[in-house]
């Protein structure tokens, strides 16, 4: 670290009554080596020529200073410790895509449930006395989890985009077991995404036999992102060096994180089935992303403006 003249001016005169700390001596000593200025500010303090003013204000605003760079880099080691566990998360979370197979998932059809079987008690007595009708599955025990998408079309019914995931290494076993899933309100078709195509599962085809397409939300925001990043890129270079170009920088940082952010999540593809959860996740590390790029370029500033 080395001191800005400023700051050792203020100190000299306590560094010339010894009165430093053994650290700030030595980083004092090393920024009298290479600065003239201050060398013959020291000189005139210890000749007499200037009375030493006693006063601890400088040290105490060194140690301030010291203090608020250690809080911004272990802010910033926070900050990629975060975005790269809540990437690895998201990825990885030992969770694998199931692809569609025969007898992975059988429907068993509509059935009558109790209420409080599907949604638990209720303290309304009409509630707790009343029937559902429910679509029923039986699904392979390999299926950990599922990822539900339902969208309503524009002719008034609703179609279900179901997908499976298993936790660990994924084994066909010839000796099924199967578990319970049921579906209320009742969608008029049960599509099954398996990565690479879909399987209708209950209802009838969408549209004469058009598959449901993953939605491209994603790919109109990373286009936006991108517009805007090339913009107020543009705008900081030109006006990089008047007063006001901080507030275009903040700006600029936005679109970047966000870009960032989406190559973190999604990487190159921008399609998804499951707009919302993505989405999310995207603007999480779209935050931390941007409060770790304001951090790291605040702390530059400090040190560029000590060289």
């Amino acid at each position: 670290m080395k001191l800005p003249c400023a700051v050792t001016r203020d100190l000299l005169p306590l560094y010339a009554e010894k009165m430093v700390e053994h650290e700030t001596e030595i980083l004092m000593e090393e920024h009298l080596a290479d600065c003239p200025e201050c060398r013959k500010k020291l000189s005139e303090i210890e000749t007499g020529m200037i009375t030493p003013v006693e006063t601890t204000n400088p040290l105490k605003a060194l140690k301030k200073e010291i203090r608020k760079r250690r809080w911004f880099t272990a802010l910033i080691a926070a900050l990629c410790v975060f975005i790269a566990v809540s990437t690895y998360f998201y990825h990885a979370d030992s969770m694998v895509l199931l692809p569609w197979e025969d007898g992975l998932i059988e429907i068993r059809g509509i059935e009558e449930r109790s209420y409080t079987e599907i949604y638990g008690h209720s303290e309304v007595p009409e509630l707790r006395e009343s029937t559902l009708e429910v679509l029923v599955l039986r699904t392979d025990s390999r299926i950990n989890g599922t990822h539900e998408m339902m969208t309503q079309e524009e002719d008034g019914t609703s179609t279900c985009i179901l997908q499976g995931w298993s936790s660990g290494p994924v084994s066909s076993s010839i000796i099924r077991e199967y578990n319970e899933m049921v579906f209320h309100p009742v969608p008029d078709r049960l599509y099954y995404d398996g990565g690479s195509r879909q399987t209708l599962l209950w209802g009838t085809p969408l549209h004469g036999g058009t598959v449901v397409l993953p939605r491209l939300s994603l790919t109109y925001y990373v286009i936006i992102a991108a517009a805007l990043a090339a913009l107020t890129g543009f705008i900081w270079f030109l006006l990089r060096n008047r007063n006001r170009s901080w507030i275009v920088r903040q700006v600029f940082f936005a679109p970047v994180s966000y870009i960032i952010a989406h190559l973190l999540i999604k990487g190159f593809r921008s399609a998804s089935f499951f707009p919302e959860q993505d989405s999310l996740c995207i603007l999480i590390i779209t935050a931390a992303l941007y409060t770790l790029f304001s951090l790291a370029w605040q702390l530059w500033l400090q040190r560029k403006a000590e060289q």
